[in-house]
């Protein structure tokens, strides 16, 4: 390419067909009518939204078998309405009346479908094959030599099977030596194309005239037994007021002008499948009748040509060189890839079933794997949370350091100690279970934030008060220290209690509740220490109204 800058290209067909309205890849009636408007700037009515700057109409062409390229203001309305009439006259182009034949493939289509029923319950590759050549039928065809095809095979209600499939390759055979319609109703009779650099790109110095030449000496050179109706450029619909993304339309008669028959669609497949043949002998040709699939293919090897062709005459002698996306080629490769395994047997299909297999298999083991690896990161969670819960217990650190120190004191105090020691394990066990309570409560509290805000910090200065003197109690004994912290746990609660507002005074109960869990501590220790207060006493002393 020479250094060439990389350019990609629009370029799209559309078939209108002679019905009226159609809602498929393929246009109608309808749509062919509001697509020559658009085109000839005579819109039926005013469109309802931009489509065009009228200031910029100047900059639009029209080519015409009889006159050339003109520009399009100066192609009189009367004269594109004339225009318009005689491209629709076409599109409503007569068939051949034949009620006969329309019985005939009507009978058709439905044998085919019994016959194609029969073979999908068949398992032996050569008779599946030779139903397939059966229903593939093209033409006029040996009849008894498809049958004696099929006739070798041992197959279930074989006499059965044969007659089906004898009687569609008579009615088969029936229609393809009768008369055939001149064209279908969903056959295309109009064919449009477009093609268009993207504005971004920034192709310039390619005239408009130079473009028009393009598409139209393609068609002619590649298709030429099909006439061209018009070619028109839009160069009014670029918002940046620059010629990069103008663009012709061409409208082309689909009647092939020696035979009177509507095949342009056959001779593009016969042309694409020379093009494959010669540039690319290893891709598979286009079927005479292209399903879905093969009709994509088939656009994309129209594409591959109209780009080659550019490249040759519109781009040769300048600084750009045209070329395919990698998605809309990557695309390509996988409809080729599809359509190649469409026609292999089943069985040596990429995605047969035992490979579907195989990749559930997969993809079960992949699930499994990623099961664990969420197991041991829910563990490590587990014992992430189990050492926070540690770090939290500050008040059994607290006690196991006053056991550290009351070791090194004197005998008496060793022996405190040492009670001490035996019950530190039932007090850490309540502070623990202290603590996922108050979890649970916490929890609760939540879904009624707002009214239990102050309840916390209450209920959290009476607990205080309680563990405080609690902890008082079981070290010093100071009684000054022990009866602030009681007073400050009853202040709390009387808090508590005169900001209650609910109805079942579900604070109060939940705060006293806490009273007795906390002083459950300390009735856990009157055996070992039997001068300590009684729990009675100092829940009523919390609890009491105060006067």
């Amino acid at each position: 390419m020479n250094g060439k800058k990389i350019t990609s290209m629009i370029f799209k067909t559309l078939n209108y067909t002679n019905e009226i309205k159609k809602q498929s890849s393929s246009g109608g009636r309808r749509q062919l009518f509001k697509s020559l408007r658009h085109s000839l700037r005579i819109p039926a009515s005013q469109p309802k939204k931009l489509e065009w700057f009228d200031e910029q109409s100047h900059l639009n062409l029209i080519w015409l078998p009889e006159t050339g390229t003109t520009k399009l203001d100066d192609y009189p309305k009367g004269q594109r309405e004339a225009l318009l009439a005689k491209i629709a006259d076409e599109a409503e182009a007569p068939t051949i009346v034949n009620d006969n034949r329309s019985e005939l493939i009507e009978l058709r289509s439905k044998l085919k479908n019994t016959v194609k029923n029969a073979s999908k319950k068949e398992t032996d590759e050569g008779s599946i094959i030779a139903f397939q050549n059966i229903l593939n039928a093209k033409g006029v065809v040996d009849t008894e030599q498809l049958l004696s095809d099929l006739d070798q095979f041992e197959i279930k209600r074989k006499a059965q099977k044969l007659d089906t499939a004898r009687k569609f390759l008579e009615c088969h055979n029936s229609i393809e030596r009768g008369p055939k319609a001149l064209i279908r109703k969903n056959q295309a009779v109009i064919q449009e194309a477009f093609f268009k650099f993207p504005s971004k790109n920034e192709v310039s110095g390619v005239g408009a005239e130079v473009r028009i030449d393009l598409i139209k000496d393609f068609y002619q050179q590649v298709f030429p037994e099909y006439p061209i109706h018009f070619i028109v450029l839009h160069g009014d619909e670029d918002v940046d007021l620059t010629d990069h993304s103008d663009h012709p339309h061409i409208f082309i008669s689909t009647r092939n002008s020696k035979t009177g028959r509507y095949d342009l669609r056959e001779s593009q497949v016969k042309k694409v499948n020379s093009y494959l043949k010669k540039h690319r002998p290893e891709t598979a040709a286009i079927g005479d009748t292209p399903d879905f699939l093969e009709s994509q293919l088939l656009f994309g090897y129209l594409q591959d040509m109209f780009y080659a062709y550019t490249n040759n005459k519109l781009l040769k002698n300048t600084p750009y060189f045209a070329k395919k996306h990698e998605k809309t080629e990557g695309h390509m490769n996988t409809l080729r890839y599809i359509n190649g395994e469409a026609k292999k047997p089943k069985s040596e299909r990429a995605f047969n079933l035992y490979e579907l297999s195989k990749i559930k298999r997969d993809q079960a083991e992949s699930a499994l794997t990623l099961a664990q690896e969420k197991k041991q990161e829910a563990t490590h969670y587990v014992h992430k949370a189990q050492k926070y819960v540690k770090a939290q217990m500050t008040k059994a650190d607290d006690a196991t350091e006053r056991q550290r120190l009351a070791e090194q004191a004197t005998v008496e105090e060793y022996e405190q100690a040492t009670a001490y020691r035996r019950s530190s394990s039932h007090y850490k066990q309540s502070i623990e279970d202290g603590s996922a309570e108050h979890a649970r409560i916490q929890a609760e509290i939540a879904i009624e934030r707002a009214n239990l805000k102050l309840f916390k910090t209450h209920l959290s200065n009476m607990v205080d008060g309680i563990v405080n003197w609690i902890d008082e109690l079981f070290s010093s004994r100071r009684k000054d220290i022990e009866d602030k912290c009681l007073e400050r746990a009853r202040e709390a609660f009387n808090r508590v209690r005169e900001n209650d507002n609910t109805k079942e005074l579900l604070f109060t109960k939940k705060a006293e509740d806490e009273v007795s869990q906390q002083l459950g501590i300390l009735a856990k220790y009157k055996e070992l220490f039997p001068d300590l207060p009684e729990v009675e006493d100092i829940r009523r002393l919390i609890t009491k109204i105060k006067p």
